[in-house]
């Protein structure tokens, strides 16, 4: 049993990753030997980071411009990867929004961009990835991107919540449903992550502190905290794992 990560040979689809843990989860692969399809919808910041990387990893960073909730961008972006590859190994669906209201005050324009984003376009990019490209040759890994929302309740986030309540048990049912294909698919839940998502909060040194403060490893995560959790359930190392949920939170739903 060979119990190192290699991804030589391996063909890796990110969304969102442009930045935040798609990013991380992107260089990770890369330095691994995958080549990998960077997906993301804001173009300026896709091209950055691809002409960054490219020096390093020439050949083996694929830009994609995509938005994901769209149907006819997602056929585009499997296109593409059948164009360029012709097949995919991995998928790892990671794009998402965070959003923040008090319940009583939600509107529905922003529930439904929330769940469209966080939620929605996870199954059918999911749906797309399996009918094109992993079930013909019955092989496969899916990794979504969850989060301790979806595990626990957050105040002022039941849009957020609920989108990612609703990944975890899509993993479930896709896990059942696909394994008879080869496919894996599972879950990363990570906690309260420095990447851009939570900018705002990260400015607050009051909200910093308390979070440190609560949670028991007394730090907030790094991107390269989760990225690890991501090549695990996409390595051969979990062959036999699926349907399951990676919580990276330095114990913060165990409590203080």
């Amino acid at each position: 049993m060979n119990y190192s990560f290699d991804f030589h040979g391996k063909t890796v689809l990110v969304t969102g990753a442009a930045s935040g843990i798609g990013l991380e989860s992107t260089e990770a692969f890369l330095q691994n030997g995958a080549t990998v399809f960077m997906a993301d919808y804001n173009e300026s910041a896709l091209s950055a980071q691809v002409q960054r990387l490219s020096g390093a990893y020439e050949g083996r960073v694929i830009p994609v411009v995509a938005d994901i909730t769209c149907e006819e961008s997602v056929r585009e972006m499997i296109g593409t990867v059948k164009e360029k590859t012709g097949s995919l190994d991995i998928l790892v669906n990671n794009a998402g929004m965070g959003h923040s209201a008090y319940s009583i005050n939600e509107k529905k324009q922003d529930w439904d961009k929330v769940i469209a984003l966080n939620m929605t376009s996870h199954f059918f990019v999911s749906q797309a990835v399996a009918n094109e490209l992993m079930i013909p040759v019955k092989k496969g890994k899916i990794v979504n991107m969850c989060s301790l929302g979806g595990i626990m309740g957050i105040p002022s986030a039941a849009a957020y919540s609920a989108s990612k309540g609703g990944i975890m048990q899509m993993t479930k049912s896709l896990a059942a449903e696909w394994a008879r294909f080869g496919i894996t698919v599972n879950c990363v839940c990570p906690g309260f992550v420095d990447t851009p998502l939570i900018a705002d909060n990260m400015a607050n040194e009051k909200w910093v502190g308390y979070m440190t403060m609560r949670t028991p490893m007394r730090r907030l995560a790094n991107p390269d905290d989760v990225a690890g959790s991501v090549l695990f359930l996409a390595s051969h190392l979990s062959d036999y794992i699926t349907g399951a949920s990676i919580v990276v939170d330095g114990g913060f739903s165990c409590g203080s």
